[in-house]
């Protein structure tokens, strides 16, 4: 008669939406996405089991890494398919996972859901005490919450366990507060479980009144919104009211309209429950021949479809059939085939137990090594930063002794100059004073070094400058020398930052290095503003994503071809192509120089260096170039457009 709770569980648990059951916040686009994935979920519990599996694993995999609220979400997920596949133990790990990882949180309603999901494993289990006391707590938090589908759920779980508990008379009253919640849409799942089970209650009670009047009322709702699966339910209840209550003429219209129904539904399993219906009720009428006919249509169907747990019953209508048929022989051998089947069914349950005990241990075992290596690892990042404080703190105090050895020198060597040439008294007071101010910046400069290594090289830079100003230098070598410090300080730094950038991100998209190819090609235009540069990428590729290593050497690989053909080729035109080859990618640098032949020229540390990280990236590296035909560079890196994703 229960023939849709498994199904309004799964709505129950995946169908609310997720937004209200986090704290608002700024959410990334992948944990958009994850909520995305969590609201589709009340269509994927309509799908048969195994859709579910997939949906669960994905769940899994889309939330590694985030926050504790997300993986709640993918424990819920886990947790529901667990349940209607009937591995409840499982089921219930999942659930508690979820509690663990909301019970600090401001998602309210997610732990409410864990909540509910232990509770419906206790019930499961026939634990009433401690279903009661999960399930009442997930009703508090949805009435706090004003949660209408928690609350309409919370009461039709807690109205089921006091069915079991034979309390009909609180059974009912949760019953009818979880109608009330949708008394203004009765089509709800919600409003129609909870009906069905109120008229089962009346039913199991002999108030067969009672139980007819909702499920006329359930009958009428489902055909109005068009619902043939609800529908079903209600008429087979009816049935069994009228079969109860001994109006077996009435019984007999109403399940041969639930057999109609079915039929058309196609759904097998329940094609085969009417006719078992209809046998049991033939053989209360005394119509053998035609109870028996309906049995084996049932038993046949069952065998088709694998369903073993409900072909035990059928066997035991054919039992009683063939008893009170005067048939003992074949009421035995009926009896035999139930008690044969009924220990192949109890010895899968205890293999699937065991199985699902096994799975319960190795996870908590793999939790337990995760865990212990995570503490291992803190402890090896430990060590590690107390040795690279210690390092930092000799390496300055080091420096410390040497910029004071040094100073103390030259103070040294100063004040025996200024003794030694007393007639130039003057000058060397001027000296002495520059001298300090130099040394100053240099302390300066000396207290500054632990911050970082660009504030060191913009320090440098500025330092330059000033002495450029400082001295009429006109021209010569210093100056030229002072120019290169300055430019390769100003180098230094740009490569710099370009490693920090590309360190500051665990993975580097093509669209970021787009933008710093971009900008390199910008600064290049300000050295060589007579080349035509032309950059272009493919749009398909804007979504691919590198290591940072990855990106890294192939914008450096970009750079030094580039570089290239600024200092050596001449050229007018240079050009830079990514773009997907099949499944390769591949990377042009041409320019329309004056060229070179790559066998008569000895190749240095750029070639090389390209080559290098070419290689390092798994790809190809072809060079082509001679006298008047400018200079051709192909990358191609080996089925790397497969998971541009």
């Amino acid at each position: 008669m229960n023939r849709l709770l498994p199904f309004f569980f799964a709505l129950f648990l995946i169908g609310c939406k997720p937004e209200p059951t986090l704290e608002k916040r700024s959410f990334s686009p992948k944990q958009l996405e994850i909520i995305a994935e969590f609201g589709r979920m009340g269509k994927v519990a309509k799908l048969p089991v195994d859709s579910m599996e997939i949906y669960a694993v994905k769940m899994e995999q889309l939330t590694k890494g985030q926050p504790d609220d997300f993986l709640a979400m993918s424990a819920i997920a886990r947790g529901d398919f667990s349940m209607n596949k009937g591995q409840y133990e499982l089921g219930k790990k999942s659930f508690e996972s979820a509690l663990r990882l909301t019970k600090n949180s401001k998602a309210d309603t997610l732990y409410a859901r864990a909540l509910t999901g232990i509770g419906n494993y206790y019930k499961n289990a026939g634990d009433n005490p401690k279903a009661l006391q999960y399930l009442l707590s997930g009703l508090k938090i949805f009435e706090a919450k004003k949660e209408r589908r928690g609350i309409a759920f919370g009461n039709s779980c807690i109205g089921q366990v006091y069915m079991q508990k034979d309390d009909p008379k609180v059974a009912k009253e949760h019953l009818k507060k979880a109608m009330d919640v949708y008394r203004n849409q009765k089509w709800q799942h919600s409003y129609l479980s909870s009906a069905h089970t109120l008229a089962n209650i009346h039913g199991m009670n002999n108030e067969f009144d009672e139980a007819l009047a909702i499920d006329n009322d359930g009958i009428r709702i489902c055909d109005s919104a068009n619902l043939p699966k609800m529908k079903v339910s209600f008429l087979d209840n009816k049935a069994m009211c009228y079969l109860y209550s001994n109006r077996l003429d009435s019984a007999d219209h109403y399940f041969r309209e639930t057999l109609k129904l079915d039929m058309v539904i196609g759904d097998e399993k329940q094609i085969a429950d009417s006719y078992s219906n209809l046998a049991r009720l033939e053989r209360m009428k005394g119509n053998f021949v035609a109870s028996e006919k309906y049995a084996l249509q049932s038993v046949d169907i069952l065998k088709r479809v694998h369903n073993n747990n409900n072909l035990v019953k059928v066997y035991s209508v054919l039992s009683e059939l063939y008893e009170a048929w005067g048939k003992p022989v074949k009421a035995l051998e009926a009896e035999k085939k139930y008690v044969e089947l009924y220990r192949v069914l109890m010895n899968e349950k205890r293999e699937e137990a065991m199985a699902e005990f096994k799975i319960v241990h190795e996870t908590e075992k793999k939790e337990k090594i995760i865990a212990q290596n995570h503490i291992e690892l803190l402890q090896k990042e430990n060590e590690v930063r107390d040795r690279n404080n210690l390092i930092i703190f000799i390496s300055l105090v080091a420096v410390s002794i040497a910029l004071i050895g040094l100073l103390i020198y030259r103070q040294q060597r100063l004040r025996n100059r200024q003794l030694a040439q007393e007639h130039e008294l003057k000058t060397a007071i001027a000296q002495i004073e520059t001298q300090n101010k130099l040394q100053e910046q240099r302390l300066d400069i000396s207290r500054d070094l632990h911050d970082n290594i660009g504030a060191q090289l913009t320090f440098i830079i500025s330092s330059v400058d000033n002495l450029r100003y400082a001295f009429d230098l006109k021209d010569t070598k210093l100056e030229r020398k002072l120019d290169s410090i300055n430019n390769f300080t100003k180098a230094t730094i740009i490569e710099l930052r370009d490693t920090i950038w590309a360190m500051n991100h665990s993975e580097i998209s093509l669209e970021d290095l787009r933008v710093r190819v971009f900008n390199f090609i910008e600064k290049a235009k300000d050295v060589k503003e007579n080349i035509d540069f032309k950059f272009h990428i493919d749009k398909e590729l804007d979504s691919m994503r590198f290591s940072s290593v990855a990106g890294m050497n192939l914008y450096r690989t970009i750079q030094e071809a580039v570089n290239n053909a600024i200092k050596y080729s001449d050229a007018s035109r240079i050009g830079i192509f990514i773009e997907c080859e099949k499944d390769d990618l591949s990377l042009r640098i041409e320019d329309d120089g004056r060229g070179f032949e790559p066998e008569s020229v000895e190749k240095g540390n750029g070639l090389h260096n390209m080559k290098k990280r070419v290689e390092a990236l798994g790809g190809s590296f072809d060079l082509k170039a001679s006298h008047g035909n400018g200079t051709h560079i192909l990358v191609r890196i080996p089925e790397i457009c497969k998971r541009k994703s």
